[in-house]
C-alpha cells in the first residue's frame, strides 16, 4: 500500500511534466538518490512508450539495467545508447558523450563480453542497487538538460 501511495503522489507530482520541464534532470537524479529506482525506470519507460529514440529514456533505462546488474538486457540497452547517441548534435551532449560516456560504455561492452558475469556474481550485485543515497550515474541527462532537451 505504501508503494503504491508514494507512486501516486510521484505521478501526480510528476505527471505530464516528465515529458517537458526544465528540472528533468534534478527530478530523476533526486528519485534515484532517495532510492526510487523503479519510478525512474517508468519514467524511462513512459518516455520510450511515447518514441523509441528518446536518448534519455534510453540513457536511463540502461543505467537501471546496469545498476540492478541485468545482464541480459545491459548490451542491448547500451547499444542503443550508442546508436541514439551518436545522431544528437547539441553541444553539451556532444561534449560529454564523446570524451567520457562513449567510451566508458564501450568499455562496459567489453568487459561483459570478455568477462561472462557468473550468477554468483549476480547475486553479490544486485542488492546493492537497493542502496539508497547512491548518485545517478547522470551526466548524460544534465547535458541534455543544459541543451534544452526537456523543454
Amino acid at each position: 500500500m505504501k508503494k503504491l501511495v508514494v507512486t501516486f503522489m510521484f505521478a501526480v507530482a510528476v505527471g505530464n511534466s516528465v515529458f517537458a520541464q526544465t528540472n528533468f534532470y534534478t527530478n530523476v537524479t533526486n528519485l534515484w538518490y532517495q532510492g526510487y529506482k523503479s519510478e525512474v525506470l517508468e519514467i524511462a519507460e513512459q518516455r520510450l512508450n511515447v518514441n523509441s529514440n528518446d536518448i534519455a529514456g534510453l540513457i536511463l533505462k540502461a543505467e537501471y539495467n546496469f545498476a540492478f546488474y541485468e545482464v541480459d538486457n545491459i548490451s542491448n540497452a547500451y547499444l542503443r545508447v550508442i546508436q541514439v547517441g551518436d545522431t544528437i548534435t547539441t553541444p553539451n551532449f556532444v561534449k560529454r558523450y564523446q570524451e567520457r560516456s562513449r567510451n566508458r560504455i564501450l568499455w562496459v561492452l567489453d568487459d561483459f563480453a570478455e568477462n561472462p558475469v557468473t550468477p554468483q556474481e549476480i547475486q553479490a550485485e544486485k542488492p546493492k542497487a537497493l542502496i539508497n543515497q547512491k548518485p545517478l550515474p547522470a551526466n548524460l541527462i544534465e547535458a541534455l538538460q543544459k541543451d534544452g532537451y526537456f523543454d
